[in-house]
């Protein structure tokens, strides 16, 4: 496990661009982001470079390497972590959620935590959704920033589409609704914004209470993306009063 590490770092150290990398610290608006500055594809050419070691790993080995790898705090290594829990997430159950959680311990930035939340939670809630809502609903209330996103983008994507868990997005959504970190009210408007296309007329009738109440803009707004006509123009004419106290 050292020496395959050690030469994911290789390959990393070789190809960084640290011109790169503070502009992506600057875009991820987290001072405590690290990256090697690889674009996305060229993480992918990495990742297919070691496939075939990583598909000689047993499912066990493949969360122990991505818990060390997440350990590290760099963007890059957390992105090929999340490619290893996916690529056993088919064999995950709740006995595992103890390792994930740890892991988020070690997120640094909201793109590790999407991915994350869409590559692997999403898959988990169709497979073992109560014990997944179960774990989301703990993650609501963390004091970790990650935790509190990932309990709501997991409804974001094909999840937020489907329809199937729309009363549990809203709910999760609904207790974050007052969150004061920016990145988070994000995830929150992102999970509504998909999940409106699964039930349209239920997330639309609750941004429709929201806008009145004064809720941040950051998630109304957000919510609001995929609506046009008359629709955006009803929720947009409602006054946003400001919030009591």
């Amino acid at each position: 496990m050292d020496t395959l590490i050690a030469e994911i770092v290789t390959v990393l150290e070789k190809r960084a661009s640290p011109r790169a990398a503070h502009a992506g610290s600057r875009f991820d608006k987290n001072p405590d982001y690290i990256a090697y500055g690889l674009y996305a594809s060229e993480v992918r050419g990495l990742i297919r470079g070691f496939r075939s070691r990583f598909v000689r790993l047993s499912p066990d080995q493949k969360l122990s390497l991505a818990e060390r790898l997440y350990r590290a705090g760099i963007g890059e290594l957390a992105s090929v972590a999340t490619y290893l829990i996916a690529s056993c997430r088919d064999g995950l159950s709740p006995r595992d959620f103890g390792r994930l959680d740890r892991c988020l311990d070690h997120f640094h930035g909201w793109g590790t935590t999407d991915d994350f939340s869409v590559s692997v939670l999403g898959p988990l809630l169709r497979r073992h959704p109560a014990a997944t809502i179960r774990l989301l609903t703990r993650w609501n209330r963390s004091r970790n920033r990650w935790k509190r996103r990932a309990s709501v983008v997991a409804f974001a994507r094909k999840i937020g589409a489907s329809g199937r868990f729309t009363d549990e997005a809203l709910r999760l959504c609904d207790r974050l609704i007052w969150d004061r970190d920016d990145l988070v009210q994000k995830g929150v408007g992102w999970a509504l914004k998909d999940s409106m296309r699964g039930n349209r007329r239920k997330v639309y009738q609750y941004v429709q209470r929201l806008r009145p109440l004064g809720a941040p803009a950051t998630i109304t707004l957000y919510a609001m993306r995929d609506l046009r006509g008359r629709e955006r123009s009803r929720l947009l004419e409602l006054r946003a009063a400001r919030r009591p106290g």
